[in-house]
């Protein structure tokens, strides 16, 4: 599947692509005859103004710093203008955990971010800024979501925490502490008050409890992608490595990976099993038992998880 944007660009001094604003977004656009062999990102600028009345936006020309970009979201990244690109394709719910996220910390170039604009580092050092109010925001390779992008009807308290490469549903919270990373997914009405990792699904009314960690994809992570079901609740300081189905709780400072040993209760009856048999199963609490120490899980038979209305109305 190929994806097509108009792009305006900003360059470094040495006149490399460094930073831009994607103005239009078309899918499946094979007007042109693209051999692989001979991919390349821009095209000329014949081919640019055929585009323009394509896309129906001649009145937004501005013939400077503007190009055509396309993408195979299948393919690896091959550039830092590509990853962001992608990365942006999530964030407007294009895709999710489908793009070719393939090298894509190796691709991408680690810049300043700030209140001004996006900056080389090489070229910061020798700009002489005489403007006071220059704050520096972030030095990464991937900006945070509002750089790009505004979802609508959420609370963000604060920004930086929230990176570019997440998708946000309305009615979402997202508190001080809370922390996004990319390639994940937010459903409807959730507070997130703790950190959801990269590759990680959650569905809709979830609450992500205080300093609370969901295990993702990187650094040590799993290949499977961690999903959290409706209207869950992961207590504070807790933590996940399994899917959870819908109306599970985890008890605040507990946490639970793959290969956590867990007792079962079946009626009256004890079994010991892992947690990742029980990825992904509804209406389970897990808790540990503060005579003996050993974490158990039951049967959540309210069916519901109650949380405060007040708090997730945006």
């Amino acid at each position: 599947m190929l994806y097509i944007s108009l792009i305006n660009y900003n360059t470094n001094f040495n006149k490399k692509i460094i930073y831009c604003n994607f103005l239009k977004i078309k899918i499946n656009i094979f007007i042109l005859k693209i051999k692989k062999k001979n991919f390349k990102h821009f095209i000329n600028i014949k081919q640019t103004i055929f585009f323009y009345f394509l896309l129906k936006i001649w009145n937004k020309i501005k013939f400077k710093n503007n190009l055509i970009f396309f993408t195979f979201i299948k393919n690896e990244i091959k550039s830092n203008l590509d990853g962001i690109f992608k990365l942006f394709l999530i964030t407007i719910k294009k895709k999710n955990n489908i793009l070719n996220l393939n090298k894509i910390f190796l691709k991408l170039k680690n810049l300043i971010w700030t209140n001004i604009g996006c900056f080389d580092i090489k070229d910061f050092l020798i700009i002489k800024f005489n403007k006071i109010n220059l704050i520096i925001e972030s030095i990464d390779k991937i900006p945070y979501i509002t750089k790009y992008f505004i979802p609508n009807n959420i609370r963000i308290s604060n920004s930086n925490r929230v990176r570019l490469g997440s998708f946000i549903s309305e009615g979402v919270t997202v508190m001080s502490e809370g922390y996004i990373n990319f390639n994940t997914y937010i459903g409807k009405n959730c507070m997130i008050e703790g950190r959801v990792s990269a590759g990680v699904y959650i569905s809709d009314n979830t609450d992500i409890g205080g300093s609370c960690s969901i295990m993702g994809t990187l650094s040590g992570g799993g290949n499977n992608i961690i999903s959290i079901g409706n209207n869950c609740l992961l207590g504070a300081n807790s933590g996940v490595g399994i899917s959870l189905g819908n109306n599970c709780i985890i008890e605040s400072g507990l946490y639970i990976t793959s290969g956590t040993k867990i007792n079962l209760i079946l009626k009256k009856n004890k079994i010991i099993i892992k947690a990742k048999i029980l990825s992904f199963i509804n209406n389970l609490i897990f808790y540990r038992n503060s005579i003996n120490g050993k974490i158990e899980c039951c049967k959540n038979y309210f069916n519901s998880i109650k949380i405060n209305k007040d708090l997730h109305k945006n």
